[in-house]
């Protein structure tokens, strides 16, 4: 998708939207810049490594033009768009054979705003590598879990999204969700904990004088 230097971001979602509705590009490429991120994030979470997050993005914003006409309003922009997001990433976990390594590169450091989180420190270099090791190992252990649970977390604790618009983004019902969420988190502590049994080091515990924004994340899951 062909970048630009100048975007409206004074039109709301919906408003570029309809304009992508009229076959406008330029809108798409705004609503691209404005929720790339989050939605790599996403797409990261539920697939493992950043070559086939970076495929499924092209193809969510594809989905995006394609269906412009089919949103109704019923709910949020963002909620839509993490429907087509996660149902994306479902159907590249079923038609592919996913990789099940991480690929820990520089790329990581900048996924979902840990590139704040290193500002933060003073660009420390030992700091740096203990958040950049700690979200892969978070992200590894995520990998053991089955894609609905994967989901759950990743919308909940990473995208920050609340019960309803989960609700509405994965079909559960709110008074199924949060027994469902419980149970996902049960799941990824245990994976947690036998890993920390295998490598015989607390490798999911975070470093307390390091990232202290990941340690109440860590801490929000267990």
């Amino acid at each position: 998708m062909e970048r630009s230097v100048d975007y409206d971001f004074s039109a709301s979602n919906e408003e570029l939207l309809e304009l992508c509705m009229r076959q406008d590009q330029e809108a798409l490429r705004v609503l691209f810049r404005r929720h790339e991120r989050p939605v790599y994030s996403l797409l990261y979470r539920m697939l493992s490594n950043h070559e086939d997050a970076e495929e499924a993005l092209a193809e969510v914003f594809v989905k995006v033009w394609r269906a412009a006409g089919g949103f109704k309003g019923e709910a949020k922009f963002t909620t839509w768009l993490y429907r087509i997001a996660s149902n994306t990433a479902r159907d590249k976990l079923r038609s592919r054979q996913i990789r099940q390594e991480v690929f820990i590169d520089e790329a990581i450091v900048d996924e979902a705003g840990l590139g704040e989180q290193i500002a933060s420190m003073g660009g420390d270099p030992e700091k740096c590598a203990l958040v950049a090791d700690e979200r892969a190992r978070v992200i590894r252990a995520m990998q053991e879990l089955a894609e609905d649970d994967r989901l759950l977390i990743t919308l909940y604790h990473f995208q920050e999204c609340d019960y309803e618009e989960i609700s509405q983004v994965t079909g559960v019902s709110p008074a199924n969700l949060k027994v469902r969420l419980f149970r996902a988190r049960q799941r990824l502590r245990k994976v947690c904990a036998d890993a920390e049994k295998e490598g015989g080091t607390d490798e999911m515990r975070v470093d307390t004088a390091g990232s202290s924004g990941l340690q109440q994340r860590a801490t929000e899951l267990f």
